[in-house]
């Protein structure tokens, strides 16, 4: 049975159950709440039972004694709510925006009619505080993701502060966390891959409606994350039909300026029957969105690779993504069946080349692909129970498979290499690039997949709003990866028996949820698919009174590896044959994990418009599942007959854990201007590393809770809503990351050379102490314009400028007398102590200039988005023998000229001066380097 069928019996299964059973079904982090109190405008008096609606739905709520009232579930948007009184003239905030798990307020004071001469409905502009306790992090609204240009989750994130990002725009570290300590959630679904902690979210652009970055203080709510939270919501359906068509492409320039970018994006959203009766019933929204790149991550140093045309072939990235929601809202049709249906699709699929190097030359046509195919379905049901209780259940599937292998051979291994003696190509007569037909020898296949079900319940009990629920995620994990450049061929190849010890023992075939030769699946066996289990419950109170804020909760999460593992890891061999890894070592039980992890937070006014706050929280996070597995061949090989290998998975690695700590303050400066300042401080120990054990019959690396680090900084924001045309957002971080390893592998290069493993602290490799970036707006409306000419001109125009800025990150400076392309590189005498030294300075300004001509019932936007407009020289690392980010350095020392003399030989055609030139084109590595400047154009059609 396919996944797809799986999927869509599941699905009929869950809407027999609406139907019979009218259970509710939903995940946190989708819905916000409306606050807020309603009095007589003249003698300040609670109005009680004042009727409060938000139009266009059938959301509402009554004021109680105290002229009170709340509304639970509001998806997050932007909404017109109004209150009525009897004997009193009704009053509608407009534009109120609701975000998710935050409260948005709407006070009333209402007239008696006929008190005014005017006896219109009162309109006024709703404004949420500025000031937003209930979280440290940043709402990154569709106005702002419009007119900054920025696309992408990743690179949205990084504009707020405690956020920090590659200047390759590869990854991103929050407040210190490991790349994989990041969860992104779209639209209720985890989007985290959870074999390696990578986020496989791509979403049409002009189908965000918000993104949520929480960088600190979230709620028991969110779980099985230890640094931060990307939480996006895309647009819904409404009544009426909407949408947008766009195009970007830098193709109108040049060649010498061109990178070959293109994306096509198309949006649609409205009733899918439109019939007064139904259009609110059902709708639907769902973007389509093509992205084509010539150059994945374009040269800022093309001019200096020797490349003809100054184009780098072979580095094309292409891509398309496409997300619906449908809504089902069965209170449209009876009101006495307060049930919404939410599903929803997010595929994506990524078709990219890797750059290597020495490859650039005469070979790049054998650059590996990396392929990623992405698909996640979600149904949800949100029934109301009663005007302050709704329950949630959400059923969630998500399966992704990533590859890389040679574009020409994928996966016939027989055909890497030559088939008589399994040799590969050599690289040119000064050894620095491959010639033509070299191929990687490596091939790698990945599928990850899981069912998740997840159950909430919502309720407002006077103050306390009260959250339990839990999850259940059953995973299924196949993986395969092998060497294939050996000797396969039809000479040694004598049965079934002799393949697979070619496969086992000469191209280390490592397999799991696969046969040995990746001919077919494997579900059971001690090489079959691992099927790890993932569990939680949380418990959490959110008070809210006039003057304080309390948040309470609790969480247990919970860890079944669900496979074999080594019955004694300091002593592999100990229980059978001494001298071989054998059954006897193995067992079948190896014990589940759990953990309990508390969060607490507060907040309360200093003044009208300061508030204090202040959280402390446990969080957990489980190990990602590409470190607790092995294949059981690879793993018996390795010990059995080799001296050395990677690292193996642990199926008893414990969860890794952080303690953080946070006090802050938030100003709100008037109507429209608010200041944020918070301190951190987080203590992180049992992370993933390395450890080795040197033992008989061979050394094992082990992946082990052993690292553990320290990180503390501030955040300051400054966020001024638009105001006479301008609207400006400032962030700034100042960090100290500091840690016994980086991330899992750290240690890898110290256990192959056999010294001594770190066990002190130093700066990680994201310690970037300084971080910042300065947003600024200026547009103009429709009718705020001279008139005349210069008024066409300006009206619905408007630029957008953003300069980022940071102070580089660490680096551990060798000595360069060691070639760092040679296999002596990696164990050069270090010159500095461990990531002692730091990168240069960056600075980049963006630029966006756009204008909107409005005709009929359509908006047509056409802009120029400029990127890092004034082509500055932006350093994403060095090489650690010089600290430069184009030269190694080594040429400059005796051995390095030495080997360029050894060169000189007119009788075999080299010289030394050819080897040079070569050399430091290898040294001018284009992943050193940020973007240079990019020109875009764009146009965008909407309706």
């Amino acid at each position: 049975m396919t996944t797809t069928l799986k999927f869509m019996l599941s699905l009929l299964i869950v809407l027999s159950f609406i139907f019979s059973n009218s259970f509710a079904l939903d995940k946190q982090g989708t819905t916000g709440k409306i606050t807020g109190k309603v009095i007589d405008a003249k003698d300040k008096s609670p109005l009680i039972g004042a009727v409060i609606k938000v139009a266009n739905t059938t959301l509402g709520a009554i004021t109680d004694e105290s002229g009170e009232y709340t509304i639970l579930n509001v998806d997050v948007g932007t909404y017109n709510v109004q209150a009525s009184y009897i004997g009193y003239d009704p009053q509608t905030v407009t534009d109120l925006k609701v975000s998710a798990d935050l409260t948005s307020r709407a006070d009333f004071a209402l007239r008696v009619a006929g008190s005014e001469i005017s006896t219109d409905e009162i309109e006024i502009v709703g404004k949420r505080s500025a000031i937003s306790p209930d979280q440290s992090g940043q709402i990154i609204n569709k106005e702002f993701i419009d007119n900054s240009g920025i696309r992408g989750i990743q690179n949205l994130a990084s504009t707020t502060a405690g956020v920090v990002q590659d200047e390759k725009g590869t990854s991103i570290n929050i407040r210190g966390g490991r790349v994989s300590e990041t969860a992104v959630i779209v639209d209720g679904v985890l989007t985290t891959n959870p074999l390696d902690g990578t986020s496989t979210a791509l979403v049409s652009t002009n189908t965000l409606e918000e993104l949520a970055v929480l960088t600190g203080g979230f709620s028991a709510e969110y779980g099985n994350v230890l640094s931060g939270i990307i939480n996006v919501t895309t647009k819904s359906g409404t009544d009426r039909y909407s949408g947008s068509i766009e195009g970007i492409t830098d193709g109108f320039l040049a060649q010498d300026y061109s990178q070959g970018y293109n994306v096509y994006n198309l949006s649609f959203g409205g009733p899918l029957i439109p019939t007064k009766k139904l259009s609110r019933f059902i709708n639907f929204y769902g973007g389509y969105e093509r992205n084509w790149n010539l150059v994945q991550n374009p040269a800022w140093n093309a001019d200096q690779l020797g490349l003809y045309n100054n184009v780098l072939p072979g580095a094309s990235s292409g891509s398309w993504a496409y997300n619906v929601k449908m809504n089902f809202d069965f209170s449209e049709l009876n009101k006495n069946t307060p049930i919404q249906l939410k599903m929803g699709v997010n595929n994506s699929d990524v078709d990219a080349r890797q750059y290597i190097g020495s490859y650039m030359l005469y070979n790049y046509q054998n650059n590996p692909d990396l392929i990623t195919n992405n698909r996640q379905y979600y149904a949800k049901i949100n029934q109301v129970l009663s005007p302050k209780t709704f329950y949630e259940l959400q059923f969630n599937f998500f399966d992704v498979e990533n590859t890389q292998q040679n574009p020409f051979f994928q996966d016939r291994f027989v055909e890497y290499g030559s088939r008589n003696n399994g040799t590969n190509i050599s690289f040119d007569a000064y050894n620095q690039f491959a010639l033509y037909g070299r191929v990687q020898n490596f091939f790698e296949h990945s599928n990850t997949s899981y069912w998740e079900g997840s159950l909430n319940l919502t309720t407002q009990y006077k103050e306390n709003e009260i959250k339990f629920g839990g999850s259940y995620r059953y995973n299924t994990i196949r993986y395969y990866q092998n060497n294939p450049l050996r000797a396969i061929n039809y000479q040694n190849v004598q049965n079934q028996d002799s393949l697979q010890a070619i496969y086992n023992n000469i191209l280390l075939a490592n397999y799991y949820g696969y046969n040995f030769n990746y001919t077919q699946e494997v579900d059971d066996g001690v090489n079959g698919a691992k099927h790890p289990i993932v569990a939680a419950i949380y418990l959490q109170d959110k008070l809210e009174f006039k003057d304080f804020t309390l948040n309470v909760g609790l969480r247990w999460d919970y860890l079944n590896a669900n496979t074999w593992g080594i019955r004694d890891i300091t002593n592999i061999t100990k229980y059978g044959d001494p001298n071989a890894l054998d059954d006897a070592d193995f067992t079948d039980d190896v014990p589940a994990t759990s953990a309990v992890s508390p969060r607490i937070g507060f907040s309360f006014p200093v003044t009208n418009n300061t508030i204090f706050h202040a959280q402390f929280g446990q969080f957990i996070q489980m190990p990602v599942l590409e470190n607790l597995y092995i294949g059981r061949d690879n793993l018996s090989y390795w010990v059995n007959t080799s001296g050395f290998a990677g690292s193996f998975g642990n199926p008893n690695l414990q969860p890794e854990r952080t303690t953080a700590y946070e006090i802050g303050v938030k100003q709100q400066v008037g109507n429209a201007l608010s200041v944020g300042l918070t301190a951190y401080y987080k203590d992180t120990y049992d992370l993933i590393g390395i450890q080795k054990y040197p033992q008989l019959p061979n050394q094992l690396q082990v992946y082990e809770n052993l690292d553990y680090g320290t990180l503390r900084g501030f955040d300051v924001s400054i966020d001024l809503r638009r105001t006479n045309r301008l609207a400006f957002n400032m962030s700034y971080g100042l960090a100290y990351a500091s840690g016994t390893g980086s991330n899992p592998d750290a240690a890898a290069t110290a256990a192959w050379l056999g010294t001594r493993q770190p066990k002190l602290t130093s700066p990680l490799n994201y310690d970037q102490r300084h971080t910042g970036l300065i947003n600024v707006d200026y547009r103009f409306g429709k009718t705020d314009v001279p008139k005349g000419f210069w008024g066409d001109v300006l009206s619905q125009a408007g630029i957008n400028f953003q300069y980022s800025y940071n102070s580089g990150r660490p680096y551990t400076l060798k000595n360069p007398s060691s070639d760092p392309f040679s296999s002596t590189g990696a164990g050069a005498p270090l010159e500095s102590s461990i990531n002692g030294v730091y990168t240069p300075w960056n600075n980049q300004i963006d630029m966006r200039v756009d204008k909107t001509f409005s005709f009929s019932q359509m908006n047509l936007n056409v802009y120029v988005y400029i990127i890092n407009l004034l082509n500055s020289e932006l350093v994403n690392s060095v090489w650690e023998s010089s600290g430069s980010p184009s030269s190694t350095g080594y040429l400059n020392t005796q051995q390095g000229q030495n080997v360029a003399s050894s060169y000189q030989n007119p009788a075999n055609g080299t010289t030394s001066a050819e080897y040079e030139y070569l050399y430091n084109l290898r040294s001018n590595n284009v992943n050193n380097f940020g973007p240079p400047q990019q020109i875009r154009f764009g146009a965008q059609l909407s309706f």
